[in-house]
């Protein structure tokens, strides 16, 4: 029962720090939900592989007694072996988010719509948590979306429980009735199911909130775009000929009708996917198709916003550069 405490007294310090609703506190709230949710898949994991070692043993003497001349023996080689890991493997998948989701989707212990929303979620923790990067504009609907799918990853947690007699602190205890809660195989279910109701997911805001974030997100792509073609000092410019440019190999020095007459990753027809893409979120009434289908788009556009981005600064930078050689400084 310790176990299972331990995951709920964080999921309760994180619900404390979403009622509390500023970026501070939501950044930690997402912070400590992928921490419970890695802790929840490393359990599940490790009870999903206990055979592993086991297998290996058989493996080992099977192959001693096959060498010996024991033909049964030899004959069950091939099927212990397809049922063993590889080391590189298990390492991968000790180590690695997405590997443990995966390998949980594929045996059936997590639902398979769960898998993306939990992978781009935690994509999300490494950029707060590495590299500093908060994404204000989705940053409570995006808590909001970790905090339930924590509490579903919980759900399938009861086969691993055990019990004990330590004495249980209140955030456990309040789900129990003050019991032990031995005997309760039901209680994971119980206690997300409460938590769930405590904190609560208006779906229809948060998918009004992810489809603004994508829109406004092409919208500054657009005007980047705009602004580079306006300041980047070249008059036969045309509306289009930046999205070529911020793709093009520019070190080769290639003439502007070569940058116009070759093919790139991202076009215009792209751009108006993108939004028609986005537009069609609105339709989408189940949770993770709607997180699944906001991370396909904006993991679609991302490498393209960015490159965008990288050459609105460069000539920024010129513009700013020329203004204050005008002024003499």
């Amino acid at each position: 029962m310790e176990r299972l405490e331990l995951i709920v007294v964080q999921l309760e310090e994180a619900k404390g720090l979403i009622e509390k609703g500023r970026v501070p506190h939501l950044r930690l709230a997402f912070i400590l939900l992928d921490s419970v949710t890695e802790l929840i898949l490393h359990r599940t994991v490790q009870s999903a592989l206990w055979d592993q070692k086991i297998l290996t043993g058989m493996l080992a003497t099977c192959k001693e007694l096959a060498a010996s001349g024991h033909a049964e023996a030899a004959a069950e080689i091939p099927s212990i072996e397809a049922r063993i890991i590889p080391k590189s493997e298990l390492k991968n998948i000790d180590r690695n988010f997405d590997a443990k989701v995966t390998l949980l989707v594929d045996r059936g212990t997590l639902d398979p719509a769960l898998g993306p929303v939990l992978e781009k979620l935690h994509k999300y923790r490494n950029e707060m948590y590495h590299r500093d990067k908060l994404r204000r504009e989705v940053l409570m609907p995006a808590t909001l979306i970790y905090f339930d799918s924590a509490c579903t990853a919980l759900e399938s947690y009861s086969r691993f429980m055990a019990f004990g007699s330590a004495p249980l602190g209140p955030e456990i205890s309040r789900f129990t009735g003050g019991g032990s809660g031995f005997m309760q195989q039901n209680l994971p279910q119980k206690i997300a199911a409460q938590l769930r109701r405590e904190v609560g997911l208006d779906l229809p805001q948060v998918r009004s909130a992810l489809a603004q974030y994508l829109d406004a997100r092409l919208d500054e792509i657009s005007d980047s775009l705009a602004f580079i073609e306006d300041n980047l000092g070249v008059p036969q410019l045309v509306r289009g000929d930046a999205l070529r440019l911020v793709q093009a190999n520019l070190a080769t020095n290639p003439t502007l009708e070569q940058v116009r007459g070759k093919k790139y990753p991202y076009s215009k027809a792209d751009m108006e996917r993108w939004r028609n893409e986005i537009s069609a979120l609105e339709s989408i009434s189940d949770k993770h198709d709607l997180v699944r289908e906001y991370a396909a788009i904006e993991d679609a556009f991302e490498p393209f916003e960015q490159l965008v981005e990288k050459a609105a600064l460069d000539v920024d930078r010129e513009v700013q550069l020329q203004i204050d050689i005008a002024r003499g400084k």
